[in-house]
C-alpha cells in the first residue's frame, strides 16, 4: 500500500489503531511503551507515525504523511487545506461552553466583554460573534477547566465527553457549539498519486464501520 498514516496521540490513538487493524493494517506496537513514533506493518506496505494531535493536520497538508485520523473539532478550528473523506464513528464528543455550576452566565444578561478560556480560539470567537457578543477569548494550552476557578475567565470552551471533568471542577455545560468525532483526512496530492491505495483504505474502513 506504501502509505504514510498519521495517528494522533492522546484520546483517539487506541481506537485509531483498532479500526486500522480491522482493515489489515496492524500498528498495535504504537500502543506499547516504545519511545519510537514510527511503526511499519509486518509486510512493510504501510507506515504509521504518531503525531501530536494539534500538529497532525499540518503534516497532512504539507505531505509529510498521506492520510491521518483526527477529530472534526481540530479540522474546523485549524482550517487546513486537506480533504476530509470519512467519518469513522468513534471519538464522539462535543465542543461546549461551560462555566461555574449554578452560575447565571449565558442566561440572558449582557455578556459583552465576557472572558472565555479555550484551546479553540477560532471556533469560540466565531460562535460568540454570531451571537453578537464581544467576548475576550483567552488562548490556553493546558487544562482550561482551571481558568474559572482562578479568576482567569468567566467561561470556557472545551471538548466534553462524559462531563465528569467539568463536574469534578465545579463546572457545568451551558451550551453546545458543535458535535465532533474522528475523521479520515487525506493530503490532496496523495489522493491523486496514491489513488489506488487510498481507495483500498477507504473501502476497508467503510466495511469495518
Amino acid at each position: 500500500m506504501n502509505l504514510k498514516i498519521g495517528l494522533p496521540n492522546g484520546r483517539l490513538l487506541e481506537e485509531s489503531v483498532a479500526v486500522l487493524k480491522r482493515t489489515g493494517l496492524d500498528f498495535s506496537a504504537a500502543l506499547g511503551n516504545s519511545r519510537s513514533l514510527r511503526f511499519k506493518t509486518a509486510d512493510g506496505s504501510a507506515e504509521a507515525i504518531v503525531i501530536r494531535a494539534v500538529d497532525l493536520l499540518t503534516y497532512i497538508e504539507h505531505g509529510a504523511v498521506d492520510v491521518g485520523i483526527i477529530g472534526y473539532d481540530l479540522i474546523r478550528e485549524q482550517m487546513h487545506d486537506v480533504i476530509t473523506v470519512l467519518s469513522l464513528n468513534f471519538g464522539k464528543c462535543r465542543l461546549s461552553i461551560a462555566g461555574p455550576k449554578g452560575g447565571g452566565v449565558m442566561k440572558g444578561q449582557d455578556l459583552s466583554g465576557i472572558r472565555v478560556a479555550t484551546k479553540y480560539p477560532y471556533l469560540a470567537s466565531q460562535y460568540f460573534k454570531k451571537k453578537g457578543i464581544q467576548a475576550d477569548i483567552i488562548k490556553l494550552y493546558g487544562a482550561v477547566e482551571l481558568a474559572p476557578l482562578f479568576g482567569i475567565s468567566d467561561l470556557i470552551v472545551d471538548l466534553v465527553s462524559t462531563g465528569e471533568t467539568l463536574r469534578t471542577n465545579g463546572l457545568e455545560e451551558k451550551e453546545v457549539i458543535m458535535q465532533s468525532s474522528a475523521r479520515l483526512v487525506i493530503n490532496r496530492a496523495s489522493m491523486r498519486t496514491k489513488q489506488n491505495s487510498m481507495n483500498k483504505l477507504i473501502a476497508g474502513l467503510k466495511r469495518t464501520l
